[in-house]
């Protein structure tokens, strides 16, 4: 993943005027790669693995488990070693989408040998040890696909409300609080997609049909604050979901997936 390092990113109405100089240049720097490289032999393919770590609280008393939205800060000391000696480090930091999740990769790619087989586990080891370590004592890390109450009320620690009003997303579940804040790129992102598309995305996922199911089974959105968007976009007897965090965590997008559609 590409991170802006300098400047600031473009919103969607000023990204509109360079789109086609991008596509052009874009597919004539790849036809010079290919024509530069096309004969290259014996090269040592590397490479490498990437585990999402979830930073997640546990309120052992009240028996609650929440998103913590620490990922920024931890990333801050995570990324020292890194700074002030990239050629030794064994482990890399990186920021995802969401503020409560890190993204680790090895400090160095993996090679062509038998050998290098030998050491991957070791590194995701290590890499999970350097986290547990800023751990607070009732926090935990876990690599889930998705946190199962991602969405629902306080769902995050501290506490944040999702705003339909403002913000990149305008979301009725998902807060803005829970975007990455240590780079712009996210919200951006975020911000970018929903303009282009004049419209919030919608993703509905069936539901599972038991005795006691309602039909149609249709979730009164008004109650979260939408204005009606929400609703002409969800169908019934489908999960509604508004937003891009909930798709980062997924392992495949949505489109994939069989039975759950992404509009």
């Amino acid at each position: 993943m590409g991170l802006l390092s300098e400047g600031t990113p473009l919103t969607w109405p000023q990204t509109k005027q360079y789109a086609d100089h991008v596509r052009e240049h874009g597919i004539r720097q790849f036809i010079n790669q290919y024509h530069q490289l096309k004969g290259r032999q014996g090269d040592c393919l590397k490479w490498g693995d990437e585990i999402e770590y979830m930073i997640i609280k546990l309120d052992h008393k009240n028996r609650r488990a929440q998103l913590s939205l620490r990922s920024s800060e931890l990333l801050e000391v995570l990324r020292e070693a890194e700074e002030t000696n990239p050629k030794e480090v064994r482990s890399l930091w990186h920021p995802e989408y969401a503020e409560y999740t890190l993204e680790g990769t090895p400090g160095q790619p993996y090679g062509s040998l038998v050998q290098h087989f030998n050491i991957v586990e070791h590194n995701m080891s290590f890499r999970r040890s350097e986290v547990q370590s800023l751990l607070q004592p009732d926090e935990v890390i876990l690599t889930l696909t998705n946190f199962p109450r991602l969405g629902c009320p306080d769902f995050t620690f501290p506490p944040t409300q999702a705003d339909p009003t403002s913000g990149a997303s305008r979301s009725l579940f998902f807060p803005e609080a829970a975007i990455t804040q240590s780079h712009p790129r996210f919200k951006t992102l975020t911000r970018n997609i929903r303009e282009r598309r004049k419209e919030k995305i919608a993703i509905n996922v069936p539901i599972f049909v038991d005795l006691k199911t309602p039909r149609p089974f249709v979730e009164d959105l008004s109650k979260y604050g939408d204005d009606g968007s929400s609703a002409a976009a969800a169908k019934e007897d489908h999960i509604y979901l508004d937003a891009m965090g909930f798709r980062h965590g997924l392992l495949l997008p949505p489109d994939d997936l069989p039975g759950l559609q992404h509009q």
